[in-house]
């Protein structure tokens, strides 16, 4: 038989995630097999095993790899913000992407069952979470840290701060609107949080 190339077997993990991905979300972590996400895409539980060492570590590499993929998209597609109004168009696309991107619901899905996860995998899946969050704030308070310098926004606030509350803001308001507790048009609540920030927090009072 001939040996696979490293595109086809770069190919065959990214099945076995994708079908990692319909077994995790249907199903309790304990509850899923090996076997069964193999079966999924026609191949043996000891084909999964040469891209995986074991159920845990397929986990963790279908959280991290499709998180950072979504990321990724989405910064390539519209880029990263630079002002305070491209990160009001930043939350806005986000929001609103992400709520209908399937594969995105699916590890929503997955996150909501985090309890069920064994220790181990919990811990190294919030490290993960933790440092994509840290990310998201370090961007906003550069935004914060110019804007500040050039004189746009007020001189006497926290810019850490306010990050801080920027980033806790959108992603209670994500849970919300993924959980339907929010209905109403996503960018509609998006404009208004954003100018409550501006009103109150940002601009330089004239």
């Amino acid at each position: 038989m001939p040996k696979k190339t490293k595109e086809e077997s770069m190919k065959t993990r990214d099945r076995l995630l994708e079908a990692a991905l319909d077994v995790f979300s249907e199903k309790s972590f304990s509850d899923v097999t090996l076997s069964e996400v193999a079966e999924r895409v026609g191949l043996t539980k000891g084909a999964l095993y040469w891209h995986f060492e074991n159920k845990n570590d397929l986990f963790m590499k279908l959280i991290e790899e499709i998180c950072l993929d979504s990321e990724r998209e989405f910064a390539e597609k519209f880029g990263e913000p630079v002002t305070i109004i491209d990160l009001k168009n930043y939350y806005k696309r986000k929001l609103l992407l992400l709520h209908k991107d399937e594969r995105f619901m699916k590890i929503y899905a997955i996150m909501l069952r985090r309890f069920e996860w064994p220790e181990e995998v919990r811990a190294n899946i919030f490290l993960i979470m933790r440092g994509m969050i840290k990310k998201e704030k370090t961007m906003i308070k550069n935004i914060l840290f110019k804007s500040q310098q050039n004189g746009i926004i007020r001189q006497d606030i926290e810019v850490e701060d306010v990050a801080e509350a920027i980033a806790s803001v959108f992603h209670g308001l994500f849970i919300l609107v993924v959980n339907e507790i929010v209905t109403d048009d996503i960018s509609k609540c998006t404009d208004f949080i954003c100018d409550a920030f501006g009103k109150e927090l940002l601009y330089n009072e004239n």
